[in-house]
């Protein structure tokens, strides 16, 4: 009778074992040891106001002309304290076609004397200041309908949009009394604090309790409001490489879940603006 036998497997004797596995862990070790030792990238997320005001968002504030030379000279002082920061990357609120997510025009000093824009009068001045070349547009669309959650009658969603919409207006008011009365680096560096970037994202709390009728707008556009940071996230960490110091210009209601994204990150480094911001305002009270 034929039998079909099986390949020996080769036994290893105890020494050999443990000299395989004590290879295969200093082989590991190594590999965590270069990880370590590479250059974590450095994140700069500084939440801004739209200074053209688009008036697209939930809060908005009427922006001073910031072409007048007041503001002007606040916005050079504020380039040149992030550029101790010494950035590789400005990364901004815009789309782009191409997979690289470079966006495609070239930066223009001219465009500062006309275009009221943040991305040109903070990201471009910032950028050609640190000789980088183009600005990363890492924006994706999103839809952000507010119609639904009005549309509800049922209480206590409905007292809960009307409280939630009276006070987004009370911190748009303070948003705009402190804007009038203080300069663009100031402004920025009390609209980064952890105080009003989490009223910013209160209001999203607040609208998790907008249901009726067994319809949830407000969750559906919460849940709309996280997809879009966590795929802007991914984007800006698309194009990091180890190494970077990235300054990434957002609406400031974007920062909270921004943070949360890249924090805890191994290779993450979070920095918070309020020095850089800070250190503009002492220049120009020493100027």
């Amino acid at each position: 009778m034929n039998r079909s036998h099986s390949p020996t497997l080769p036994f290893l004797s105890l020494p050999r074992l443990l000299a395989a596995g004590l290879a295969a862990a200093l082989v590991l070790a190594g590999q965590v040891a270069m990880a370590s030792d590479a250059k974590p990238i450095r994140v700069l997320l500084l939440g801004t106001y739209h200074m053209h005001n688009p008036g697209q968002d939930a809060v908005n504030i009427d922006s001073d002309d910031v072409l007048a030379p007041r503001r002007q000279a606040e916005l050079e002082a504020l380039a040149d304290a992030l550029l101790a920061f010494a950035p590789t990357k400005v990364a901004v609120e815009a789309r782009a076609g191409g997979t690289d997510l470079v966006w495609p025009e070239p930066l223009d000093p001219e465009a500062l004397r006309t275009d009221r824009n943040e991305i040109t009068q903070v990201a471009q001045r910032l950028a050609m200041k640190a000789g980088i070349e183009r600005l990363h547009a890492v924006d994706v669309s999103g839809e952000f309908d507010l119609a639904p959650l009005r549309a509800v009658t049922a209480e206590p969603g409905a007292r809960e949009m009307r409280e939630a919409m009276v006070e987004g207006a009370h911190v748009g008011e303070q948003m705009g009394e402190r804007l009038a009365a203080l300069s663009i680096p100031a402004y920025l560096d009390w609209l980064n604090s952890d105080a009003m970037i989490e009223a910013n994202h209160r209001m999203y709390r607040r609208w998790l309790r907008v249901s009726g009728d067994g319809a949830y707008p407000g969750a559906k556009l919460v849940t709309d409001w996280y997809a879009r940071n966590m795929q802007i996230c991914a984007r800006i960490l698309q194009v990091a490489q180890p190494g970077d110091n990235i300054v990434v210009l957002y609406g400031v209601g974007h920062v909270y879940w921004l943070r949360e994204c890249m924090t805890g990150l191994d290779d993450v480094e979070v920095v918070h603006p309020a020095r850089y911001l800070q250190a503009a305002e002492k220049a120009l009270d020493a100027g």
